[in-house]
């Protein structure tokens, strides 16, 4: 069977969602471009850029699953599609599954959720719309990194000393800042300004600032108040080591909540933002809920 050309499967996209717009209210394949230009520049291959202009189209409505099996389109450029096509009321845990399974899905999906998050883009819809999408594309991001087979190092270690090391470091005396932690769990809410970022900008002498984030003050308050219960630890050497994943459940053990905490809070200092997109994500409240439950059991 002689396939689709690129440019044959990109005017079958174009036609399928013509008519249709975006949340901003632009064309809705302006997207569609964007993600295939993306998986472009991230090295897909041709499969996979077919796979970028039709991969809304069934989930969509805009072709049927018929059109799609009957297709002049290679076998992996359907599994792509499908990969991408999230079912009605599908856990976006089995969704981001289905996305790993599929060799070069998550390729595609990076592309979509870069476009989908765009900070110009974002900036045209309200502020409870935006701040609901930034944690959802941040979450969904996280979820198809994870690695369910990621291997755990032996503890302890050098540069570990174990999860009771890392328990008996915590700081039961400082009541005050558990109790913020424990109010910020209970009334945990993620807001637009909480995290924004100052665009980099020139200086009157003519140098330049780079952009850096914006933290509101209840994200302050939280990274002191890990700070002060000594869940941000020397003891852990959190650059040798992977980044701590969370359980399938999104949850941490209460010393995978320090060495997570020390990884977040640290690695803010090396790259800017890693407090913010563990807000977004889902990590840091991830990381309050285990330590809160911790010290509230131990009471």
């Amino acid at each position: 069977m002689e396939y689709l050309s690129l440019t044959e499967v990109e005017a079958v996209a174009r036609r399928a969602h013509a008519g249709q717009v975006d949340k901003t209210g632009r064309p809705y394949a302006e997207h569609l471009a964007a993600v295939a230009e993306g998986v472009r520049e991230r090295g897909g291959d041709q499969e996979q850029i077919a796979a970028a202009w039709l991969h809304d189209s069934i989930e969509d409505d805009a072709l049927s699953s018929e059109w799609l099996a009957g297709a002049p389109l290679s076998e992996r450029t359907k599994a792509l599609v499908l990969a991408m096509t999230k079912h009605p009321d599908e856990d976006l845990r089995d969704y981001a599954a289905r996305l790993r399974a599929e060799p070069g899905a998550v390729l595609i999906k990076q592309a979509d959720l870069a476009h989908n998050s765009n900070p110009g883009r974002l900036a045209q819809l309200d502020p409870a719309t935006r701040i609901r999408l930034r944690r959802k594309y941040a979450r969904m991001d996280r979820l198809v990194r994870w690695d369910p087979a990621a291997p755990v190092p032996a503890r302890p270690c050098e540069g570990d000393p174990g999860d009771a090391a890392l328990l008996e470091g915590l700081d039961r005396d400082r009541t005050d800042a558990w109790e913020t932690l424990a109010g910020h769990v209970r009334d945990w809410q993620v807001d637009d300004e909480d995290y924004t970022w100052e665009e980099s900008s020139r200086r009157p002498d003519g140098s330049w600032q780079l952009g850096y984030p914006v933290y509101s003050k209840r994200v302050d308050s939280i990274h002191f108040a890990l700070s002060a219960v000594g869940a941000v630890t020397p003891a852990y050497h959190w650059m040798t080591f992977a980044p701590v994943q969370l359980s399938r459940e999104e949850t941490f053990s209460p010393a995978d909540a320090v060495r997570a905490a020390t990884q977040v809070i640290r690695g803010e200092r090396f790259g800017d933002g890693t407090i913010g997109a563990a807000l977004l994500d889902g990590t840091l409240f991830a990381i309050a809920a285990a330590l809160v439950g911790w010290y509230e059991q131990g009471r």
